[in-house]
């Protein structure tokens, strides 16, 4: 309402949420939206009790801003990808596969604007430090909201990295990660074939 439709970020972060659902059932991954979300809260939360101040920001802003772009430019690979793929009738039939595919592009812009607010953050507190400062209520207010900010991206970098690797799994390797004691030849390509689009026979786990 108060913010012009271009710099809206509503719509993308309707659609990661929305877009995270579980493998195996389909059904919106609750525990894995709290864990992302909750998780810096608390963290912030126990950042505020505890009066603990980020003394060192500039260490952080660089490699920061860096990542802002780095997630910038993978979001732009997954458009160019998007792309190469949608010649597929198969790919485009997979509702799995798509979903997949908008999950990961709405998380790497989730998490590049993430680390763009946290450079922001970071680099205010740091010009809030210069020789023989004294510590005030803003100091302890700009940790409070790096260390939330900072969590969730780290949260964000995990979970978006984990899932580009299912959404490879599933787009060119049927589906499935490798086998953990193999007791067939990996380069044969005999065997069942799985269709892109349809939940794999193995489902991919961390176990």
């Amino acid at each position: 309402m108060f913010v012009p439709d271009r710099l809206s970020l509503r719509t993308l972060s309707l659609d990661f949420v929305r877009s995270m659902r579980s493998s195996d059932r389909g059904q919106r991954d609750w525990f894995a939206l709290g864990v992302i979300f909750g998780l810096p809260i608390v963290a912030g939360v126990i950042v505020a009790c505890s009066g603990v101040v980020v003394v060192a920001p500039t260490a952080f802003i660089p490699a920061v801003a860096l990542l802002a772009g780095v997630l910038l430019a993978a979001a732009g690979q997954t458009i160019t990808l998007r792309a190469r793929l949608a010649d597929s009738l198969t790919l485009n039939a997979g509702k799995r596969v798509t979903g997949m595919v908008r999950e990961t592009m709405s998380g790497l812009l989730v998490s590049a604007v993430a680390a763009l607010l946290d450079a922001l953050i970071l680099g205010a507190l740091a010009s809030m430090m210069p020789v023989g400062y004294r510590l005030n209520f803003w100091h302890h207010a700009l940790s409070v909201l790096a260390t939330v900010v900072t969590v969730f991206l780290v949260l964000m970098f995990v979970a978006t990295a984990r899932h580009i690797y299912a959404t490879y799994l599933e787009v060119f390797e049927g589906g499935t990660p490798l086998p953990r004691h193999p007791s067939v030849d990996l380069d044969s390509t005999e065997g069942p074939v799985h269709r892109i689009g349809e939940p794999p026979e193995h489902k991919w786990t961390d176990s």
